[in-house]
Formats: structure tokens, C-alpha cells, sequence
């Protein structure tokens, strides 16, 4: 007599996870000609703009760290982010069909996302250290557990607003426009080409409000030996990161059969 093993719902999770992966990749990077090049070295280009118009400017308005690498860390955290809300918010409308079968769940796609994003942010940095080493850039971390810390906590709040910005864009199209519209001026406002402390205080107030701030001044605070977390707000984190999260799970559970029906 056969017996049929049935599998729990973590293995089912796995599996399906795995197969949108490798879906994921397929769609992304297979048929694309040097895509993975563009998905590892988007940040790079950024740097090298960004570090070439500074250098122009004025070559030591940073004492005490290799600016390159400086605008490499922010950089690389922002995409990473950025790219996690945005893959996520389109994980549902770009996996509709294969909702047809009863083991993918909306979930499962934004999971395979966010996990997708993650690997390609550590292969761009082990190309910038790699990079770094090369061109002898001081790339010495001061805490190395913090900065994986507020990388990891940067992860979950994009996973967030991501989830919370999937189930709402989904249904309220102008939403995911409002999102795409936002991210633009974000780049110039998080703190990824300057340190809080270097701002007017007046400014300095308004640009605090901005929790992307926080998780780049917390990664440049532990990553350099001459910056410091003095404007890290870790409550202000805390809340940026769980109520959005909440409300995003809240409102999933409550539209996943739309999301599957539809």
C-alpha cells in the first residue's frame, strides 16, 4: 500500500518560495542582456556621479573617511529599500495568474521579492568592498553588528511599507503612483550625500522627520569612527517600522481572498 507524504506548511512555503524565485529571476534578468550588471552596479553609477561632482566641489569636507565609501553605504541601504517597496508593491499584479493554483499565496510573492533584492544588495556590496580593496579605500567597519542591525531593521520596515503599499496599490491604483512619485525626491532628502549634523538646524529638524534618515545616519554612525548616532532616534524607528507593518498585515488578511478572486 502507498501512503502519499503530505507536506506542512512550511515545506509548501518553501517550495513555493523557491519556484517564484527562480521565476523571478527568469523574468528579470534572463532574458535581458547584461541584467544582472545593471541590477549590481545601479548604486555604483550613483557613487560615482555623486562622488565625482563632490570631488569637483571640495575634496575634504568630510575628514577622516573616503567619501566614496561614505555615499557607497548610503547608497547601497536607500536602493536596497527602495527596491524592496517598490518590487513589492507590484508583486501582486505581476504574479495574478499564478494565483490560480490554491499553494501560491499573495504573500509568497512579495517574500520571494524582498528575498530576490536582498541577494542582489550583498552581491553590489561584496563588488564595491572588492572595489575597495582595490583602490585602497578605508573601508574599516567601527561595529559590524550594529550595521548588519540597522541593515536587517532597514529590511523588515521596507517589508512594511512594502506589504502595506502591495494591498493598498492593488486596490487604489493612485496610490502606487503617489509611492513611485515620492521615491524620487527621497534620494535627495534621507541623508545619503551629507550627515544630518552638517545641516542648519532649522533644516535639520525638517529632514529628521524623514525615517529613511535615521537608518542611514544609524549605518554611517557604526560604520565610521568619526560619525556618531547623536541624531538616531531608535523610537521613531520603531514606530515607522511596526505600525506600518500591523496595518499592512491587517489589512492583507482581511483582502487576501479578494486578492486571490480577483
Amino acid at each position: 500500500m502507498i501512503t502519499m507524504k503530505t507536506r506542512s506548511s512550511l515545506e509548501i512555503f518553501y517550495s513555493v518560495v523557491l519556484a517564484l524565485f527562480l521565476r523571478e529571476v527568469q523574468t528579470r534578468f534572463g532574458s535581458q542582456k547584461l541584467g544582472y550588471f545593471w541590477a549590481i552596479f545601479d548604486a555604483m553609477f550613483m557613487v560615482l556621479v555623486f562622488a565625482g561632482l563632490k570631488s569637483a566641489v571640495s575634496s575634504n569636507s568630510m575628514p577622516g573617511l573616503d567619501f566614496p565609501v561614505f555615499l557607497a553605504t548610503g547608497f547601497l541601504a536607500f536602493f536596497l529599500w527602495k527596491n524592496i517597496v517598490s518590487k513589492s508593491m507590484s508583486a501582486f499584479s505581476a504574479n495574478q495568474a499564478l494565483f490560480s493554483y490554491k499553494q501560491v499565496k499573495p504573500f509568497d510573492t512579495i517574500v520571494t521579492r524582498i528575498f530576490l533584492e536582498i541577494i542582489v544588495s550583498i552581491m553590489a556590496t561584496i563588488v564595491f568592498i572588492l572595489l575597495g580593496l582595490y583602490l585602497d579605500l578605508d573601508i574599516a567597519v567601527k561595529n559590524f553588528n550594529m550595521v548588519i542591525l540597522a541593515v536587517v531593521w532597514l529590511c523588515v520596515f521596507g517589508f512594511a511599507i512594502g506589504l502595506m503599499s502591495a494591498v493598498f496599490s492593488y486596490f487604489y491604483e493612485f496610490y502606487g503612483k503617489v509611492i513611485n512619485i515620492i521615491m524620487t525626491p527621497m534620494l535627495f532628502i534621507s541623508a545619503l550625500m551629507y550627515t544630518v549634523d552638517s545641516l542648519p538646524p532649522a533644516l535639520r529638524e525638517i529632514i529628521l522627520y524623514n525615517p529613511i534618515v535615521h537608518f542611514i545616519e544609524m549605518i554611517h554612525g557604526f560604520y565610521f569612527t568619526t560619525l556618531d548616532t547623536k541624531y538616531v532616534d531608535y523610537d521613531y524607528m520603531l514606530y515607522w517600522t511596526i505600525i506600518p507593518l500591523w496595518i499592512g498585515l491587517f489589512f492583507y488578511m482581511r483582502s487576501e481572498k479578494r486578492i486571490l478572486s480577483s
